[in-house]
This record gives structure tokens, C-alpha cells and sequence, in this order.
């Protein structure tokens, strides 16, 4: 009996031994779980603020026989809004922007005659609509973007009397060269953005526009051309804008 009771219990605890050393077996050997890919693919809103140069050249018909390009820098900020389409480590997309801006530096025409101009160039209000490629990594995305560029552009020029000698020294003579409106233009840049989760997303990105002259017509106080004996399409100053901006930006990305 009792030789019995102890085959009993080595076979039992046998059996526990062998159970246990399967169970560890599996565990051991149990696939890790997959770890989560990112996905760039979807629409994305967001803003953006920075900083750059804006690069204004004016030049006329030799009515002061004289040009300038005076380049200075300004703040900007505004929002952008998108489609990203990831494919592998590739990824193509379509953005479009809108910003504010800070004032651009102007010039002075003319400045060794009796009488000079001062000229600028402002625009309030500007705006892309750009293609994307990149290469992704992970969360990491870089890109070159390039496409339309838009901006509210107004340009001034307001005629003064130049002579340190006279009391009319700086006082304005009437004749004007002003002009108002949207000219367009082509954007090309560079960027990188990092995915902080799946929704948040920040970068940083450096653009270069350059836009389509604008002539604004030399007028004198009673509203006809300056240039006596000459069209006013050939009366004018002609003014060009050329911006670089570098910028970062966060966007949300919709699931």
C-alpha cells in the first residue's frame, strides 16, 4: 500500500512538472505584439509664424534716371491647410496658406536730384497653393514643395522737394506713383516635420517667393501723367518683390 501511495504521488508531481515546462515553453516562445506604424496619410489644419527678408527693387523710364533694391526684414504668421497621401516611404500632398505681414523697408528715387521719390512696397496679405513630396521615416517627414504664390500688393511713391536750401525742403510736390492689387508669383522650399502623436504634428520650413512686376503710372496732382510727351504706360515705376521666409508651423492631422 504504502510503496503504492508514493508511485502515485511521483507520477502526479511528474505530470505537474510537465505541465509547468509546456506552459513556459509557450510563453517563451508567444509572439511579441506588432509595433504601431504612423500613417501621414489624411488632412491636416494648422498655423504657422516666422520671420524673413523681402527684397524690393524699383526702377523707372529715367524720370529720376534712377533704380533701387532696398531689402529688409519682416514678421509673419497665419494658417495652412492640407492632404498628405503616404505610399511606402514616399508621401505626396497639397497644401494651401494664408498670412499676415509686418511692413517691408522702402527706398528713396532720384535722391541727388531738386526732387525725389519715396517708394515701397507693402503686402498685408499673401498666400501659396503648393505641391509636397517627400521621403518618410517613421514619424519623420521631409519634403520639398513648390507651386503658386499670391499677395495683396500695394506699392507708393510720393514726390518731395529735395533742396536743403529752400524751406520747402521734404514737403510733397503732388506727383505720385501709386498702385494696389494681387500679384501673383512661384514659391519653391523645404521642409521637415515630426509627428509628436498620432494627431499632433511640428515642423519647420524655409520658403523663397518671387513675384510678377507691378508699373505704377508717375501722376501728377491732377491725376495726368508725368511724363509729358510719353504714354503713361511708359511713365512708371516699376516695382519687384522677392520674399525668403523661414517659419515653424504644427498642424492637427484628422484620423
Amino acid at each position: 500500500m504504502r510503496n503504492t501511495f508514493a508511485a502515485a504521488v511521483a507520477l502526479l508531481l511528474a505530470a505537474t512538472a510537465a505541465s509547468s515546462a509546456a506552459d513556459i515553453g509557450a510563453m517563451r516562445f508567444k509572439a511579441a505584439p506588432a509595433a504601431t506604424v504612423y500613417s501621414w496619410t489624411g488632412f491636416y489644419i494648422g498655423g504657422n509664424v516666422g520671420g524673413g527678408m523681402a527684397s524690393s527693387h524699383f526702377d523707372d523710364p529715367c524720370f529720376y534716371c534712377s533704380s533701387a533694391t532696398p531689402t529688409g526684414g519682416f514678421f509673419t504668421g497665419g494658417a495652412q491647410v492640407g492632404y498628405n497621401y503616404q505610399f511606402g516611404h514616399g508621401l505626396v500632398g497639397i497644401e494651401a496658406d494664408v498670412n499676415g505681414n509686418s511692413g517691408f523697408k522702402g527706398s528713396l528715387l532720384g535722391g541727388d536730384d531738386s526732387r525725389a521719390m519715396n517708394v515701397g512696397l507693402k503686402a498685408d496679405l499673401s498666400g501659396t497653393i503648393r505641391a509636397r513630396a517627400g521621403l518618410v521615416v517613421d514619424n519623420v517627414l521631409a519634403y520639398v514643395t513648390g507651386g503658386a504664390a499670391w499677395a495683396d500688393v500695394r506699392q507708393t511713391g510720393v514726390e518731395f522737394n529735395n533742396l536743403t536750401q529752400f524751406a520747402a525742403f521734404g514737403s510733397p510736390t503732388g506727383v505720385t506713383a501709386n498702385g494696389s492689387g494681387v500679384l501673383w508669383g512661384g514659391v519653391v522650399g523645404i521642409g521637415v516635420e515630426y509627428a509628436l502623436d498620432s494627431n499632433w504634428i511640428v515642423g519647420g520650413e524655409f520658403l523663397h517667393t518671387m513675384y510678377q512686376d507691378r508699373d505704377a503710372t508717375i501722376r501728377l496732382a491732377d491725376g495726368r501723367g508725368a511724363c509729358q510727351g510719353r504714354p503713361d504706360s511708359g511713365c512708371v515705376i516699376r516695382g519687384q518683390l522677392t520674399t525668403d521666409v523661414a517659419r515653424v508651423r504644427f498642424s492637427y492631422k484628422f484620423q
